[in-house]
């Protein structure tokens, strides 16, 4: 989940995306939900399945299947 939320960060960064509005509109979400999402330090149900979506919507790679990585 830490690699996804970093390497979501990095793209959104990299193409210049740092309003609440504007991650919201590239993550597909609210404003509010996409940036709760990116900085909750917590694991929540149904978060890594975002992330995850998050990250094909942006063509972001992570090496491994994040879902792996859910605790048991």
């Amino acid at each position: 989940m830490i690699r996804l939320k970093m390497a979501i960060g990095r793209e959104l960064e990299e193409r210049g995306i740092t309003r609440p509005a504007e991650i919201g509109a590239a993550l597909g979400m609210p404003p509010a939900e996409a940036t709760k999402l990116l900085t909750r330090h917590q694991w929540r149900e149904g978060a890594v399945e975002q992330l995850e979506a998050a990250a094909a919507r942006l063509g972001v790679r992570v090496p491994e299947p994040a879902s792996s990585e859910w605790p048991s």
